[in-house]
């Protein structure tokens, strides 16, 4: 089961770009119709970046969350990019989240401590009117998030360090803490559960729970003899907190699992069950459903409570690209493309593949009425308008054409010499990775030139010539070119493929002199390299010294004179 990987987005409904990957996010409101369409893409006026800054998008959609971490700066804006709320402390003592509703987001500052002692934190609320709300003093780091919020909403959670430790509830309005548990060893809150207890780990093999009323009641992990719980995590949490996903490390195998010492069991009920899903869940559908989509286009509804996947459709998809989020009905996948791909999930049996005209990343956030929250190569935020790309026209597939019609960037070059295995890896002008790989096992030729070397680019059309066979690959790359004069050079060279790179990316492959040529044999085997002028004869004698057999170079693979 890979519902740990909705941690943000379903039992925190809180997205996060700090944490890892695959980021999941919640879907906000529908809201209402928006009768006119905008533009498909357009930059969010905000000076973050991601990667640079922590970014957390609202789980209702229509705020973000900007975190400086160097000027420990906390900053909420909305949509169009108006700051709402800043708040700055001199050190941020936690990871702020946003609360399930919407209405601030929980921060921490840290407090002096001694060398080795337990690390203590005065949170507070930031909310987006500006004022910051005190609620707790002096309690320990946050394991969960959302989950620390009561069901209601009107109450949060917290640990204090030990030793003793302690659970404390104080209200979301500001009021004293009221103690609801006490141990000699640390204790860590976990969740709620939809009678108002909550629920933490004393370190043991159960776990317990207690209320404000005093009620109590433990469940055991279930471990074999002689296994012991190393860590408890929360995951994700139905909106009533009836069923809580918790992730259990232990230092033995765990029964019932195939993935080692680690599993995770869902607290139903007063009991930890075992449901098990082999796709990751997505995105929430309702209180208690998640979506999950499946390779092969399966749509589902995962019910956290029951275990159960209710099947929704199947949709044609053939490309397999990841879903990157969802809202409002509306689901996109970002493949790392100038394009993206659309799909509203109530009437669509196929995605929508619309061009957005620059490389998008593949993580994205769900922002409210059918929006998201995409970034650029360089971590730039843009806001894709997901109902206006699906209104937008179908991204045109090019037919299978020749080499010289599309022009790539080096990303990766390494071992030019003599007797190693080359390493070649480019991405296409639409974002797409390719590498030596893509040609299987056809013999390779890689040239370089510029523009300012009349015998490299003279030589271009003789490697174009004396190849004329599917077996045989040339590569010419433009050093420090732009993709654009590489196409130009290449335009009358059928068997060319264009790519460029930079002299620096091009260095670890020797590429110090011009003109040079690498002749690769099918396992794509530095073979020979070639410096200077090039001739019809010695680039036959190369390539057939380069095949070790007829399937790797055949008569009509070379153009004899």
């Amino acid at each position: 089961m890979r519902i740990a990987r909705v941690l943000a987005a379903l039992a925190v409904l809180v997205l996060s770009c700090t944490s890892e990957p695959l980021r999941p996010s919640e879907t906000p409101a529908s809201g209402a119709a928006r009768p006119v369409l905008g533009p498909v893409l357009v930059k969010y006026p905000v000076a973050a970046k991601f990667g640079e800054q922590g970014i957390r998008v609202s789980p209702n959609g229509e705020m973000v969350l900007v975190i400086e971490r160097e000027g420990f700066v906390q900053t909420i804006y909305d949509i169009g990019g108006r700051s709402l709320a800043s708040a700055k402390f001199g050190e941020i003592g936690m990871n702020p989240f946003w609360l399930p509703d919407s209405t601030g987001v929980l921060i921490g500052r840290r407090l002096q401590r001694e060398a080795g002692g337990p690390q203590l934190l005065d949170v507070s609320i930031l909310e987006p009117d500006g004022s910051v709300r005190a609620i707790a003093q002096r309690v320990g780091y946050p394991r969960a998030e959302g989950q620390l919020v009561s069901p209601d909403g009107l109450l949060l959670a917290f640990d204090t360090p030990c030793c003793p430790s302690r659970v404390v509830v104080v209200p979301r309005a500001g009021g004293p803490a009221r103690e609801v548990a006490t141990a000699p060893t640390q204790l860590h809150v976990l969740s709620w559960d939809a009678d108002g207890h909550v629920v933490y780990w004393a370190g043991g093999d159960a776990i317990d729970a207690a209320g404000l009323d005093g009620t109590r009641y433990r469940v055991a992990l279930g471990l074999p003899s002689g296994v012991k719980p190393i860590d408890i995590a929360p995951g994700a949490r139905t909106t009533d907190a009836a069923a809580t996903v918790l992730s259990i490390q232990a230092d033995g195998p765990f029964p019932g699992t195939t993935r080692g010492n680690t599993a995770e069991r869902t607290l139903v009920a007063r009991e930890l069950r075992a449901y098990e899903s082999d796709v990751p869940l997505f995105t929430r559908l309702t209180a208690h459903e998640a979506l999950t989509y499946a390779l092969g286009g399966a749509l589902g509804a995962y019910d956290i409570t029951t275990g159960v996947t209710r099947p929704l459709t199947t949709i044609k998809d053939d490309l397999g690209f990841s879903v990157t989020a969802m809202s409002a009905g509306t689901l996109i996948s970002s493949p790392g493309r100038t394009w993206i791909r659309v799909l509203d999930i109530d009437h669509d049996d196929q995605w929508h593949d619309t061009e957005v005209g620059r490389i998008l990343q593949t993580a994205g956030y769900a922002l409210s009425r059918g929006r998201f929250l995409l970034f650029d190569e360089d971590g730039v935020p843009y806001v894709l308008d997901g109902v206006s790309a699906r209104a937008a026209p179908a991204r045109a597939v090019a037919a299978a054409s020749s080499p010289n019609t599309a022009a790539g960037t080096v990303r990766v070059a390494r071992n030019g010499t003599v007797g190693r295995k080359m390493e070649l890896a480019w991405r296409m002008s639409d974002g797409a990775p390719q590498s030596l790989d893509y040609f299987g096992a056809s013999l390779v030729v890689i040239t370089l030139w510029k523009r300012s070397c009349v015998i490299c680019t003279q030589q271009l059309g003789l490697l174009s010539d004396v190849t004329i066979g599917a077996r045989v690959e040339i590569i010419a790359i433009g050093i420090d070119e732009t993709e654009a004069s590489a196409l130009d050079a290449a335009k009358d060279f059928r068997r060319l493929r264009p790519l460029v790179g930079s002299s620096d990316v091009l260095r670890d492959i020797g590429a110090n002199l011009l003109p040079q040529t690498w002749i690769l044999d099918s396992d794509h085997v530095v073979r020979q390299v070639i410096f200077g002028t090039l001739t019809w004869d010695a680039m036959v004698r190369a390539l057939t010294a380069a095949s070790k057999s007829r399937l790797a170079l055949r008569e009509r693979d070379v153009a004899l004179s």
